[in-house]
């Protein structure tokens, strides 16, 4: 499994390093620690903007559930913050249930602090961690 991630990873790494034309394309990798008990919050996300205000998100745990990189589903990014939201679509669950897990990114770059959240959609669930990330030049 890290071996795939870390190839997408790559694989977004060389399609930004051949399109370095845009000046505002930027990647950024994030690092969290999972307080809870549910595993749900991924221990690295790597989020690569673009000129057109798009982002694509990799995350481990689109390849737990053999999902590819995603487009953003928000994106903000300022000289102060980066907000991201994505979705990992039809996650089975234990109990037999299906759903969506919606992530929410927020990195404070002048505090050099991220959050992430993940809800699910028809579930009282959710969950949190926090961590850090780093813009990769």
């Amino acid at each position: 499994m890290c071996v795939r991630f870390f190839g997408m990873v790559f694989s977004l790494a060389l399609a930004g390093a051949l399109g370095a034309g845009d000046v505002a394309a930027k990647t950024y990798t994030c690092s969290f620690v999972d307080p809870g008990r549910n595993r749900s919050i991924p221990k690295t996300v790597v989020v690569e903007t673009n000129a057109q205000g798009t982002a694509t998100v990799v995350d481990p745990l689109l390849e737990t559930y053999q999902q590819s990189p995603k487009t953003a589903r928000f994106l903000e990014d300022t000289d102060d913050i980066l907000r991201v939201h994505y979705r990992i679509d039809d996650v089975d669950f234990a109990d037999g249930g299906k759903s969506d897990l919606d992530f929410s990114l927020v990195y404070n770059k002048s505090k050099m602090r991220a959050w992430i959240s993940v809800t699910i959609p028809n579930y009282d669930n959710t969950d949190s961690g926090t961590g850090s990330c780093e813009e990769m030049k």
